[in-house]
């Protein structure tokens, strides 16, 4: 919150009892997005149906007993794509549903995040399926490879679906407005 207090100014007021009170008034640049409130709403129920799929399918992939989850290649960047999906999922509910001049926070907070989140939740799925492949390729047994099989078709789906999220995300153009 610290990066949006030069938008915002503290207005001190008396009450009718004789007590001030501060308020925090906006004073920054408001923004609007491209979309009509009926997309505005479909964007946003489409990304948490999306949300849904990622989190189902990376959480089922964490069940497979598979030997590649033992190489810390594959599981490093597996256990730390949950923090970016967690911020994810704060933009994406942060997400309003009607049309209106958004305050430079709100933007932040819920387009700008999704946005930043599902980038680098791309990059950390894509590093631990390409590691589970070359683990598959040049480190498993012929005998133990179908449970890597198994841990790939979760996470290559989900990469999937995280891949369609941030392309929806990208189509929202955000550009500053007049009051």
């Amino acid at each position: 919150m610290r990066k949006y207090t030069e938008d915002y100014e503290n207005v001190v007021t008396m009450d009718d009892k004789g007590k001030e009170q501060t308020t925090a008034v906006y004073r920054g640049v408001y923004f609007e997005i491209n979309l009509e409130e009926e997309e505005l709403r479909r964007v946003k129920r489409n990304s948490l149906i999306l949300l849904g799929a990622v989190i189902l399918l990376h959480l089922l992939a964490g069940f497979v007993g598979n030997k590649g989850m033992y190489q810390y290649y594959v599981s490093l960047p597996y256990v730390v794509a949950f923090f970016p999906l967690l911020y994810l999922a704060l933009g994406l509910f942060l997400l309003p549903r009607e049309k209106r001049k958004y305050r430079r926070d709100e933007v932040g907070h819920s387009y700008y995040r999704a946005r930043t989140s599902s980038l680098v939740l791309l990059i950390f799925l894509s590093i631990a399926v390409l590691g589970t492949i070359g683990f598959t390729l040049f480190g498993a047994e012929p005998g133990t490879r179908m449970l890597e099989y198994l841990f790939l078709s979760y996470e290559i789906p989900a990469v999937a679906a995280n891949l369609i999220l941030s392309s929806l995300l990208r189509k929202i153009k955000i550009q500053a407005c007049e009051k």
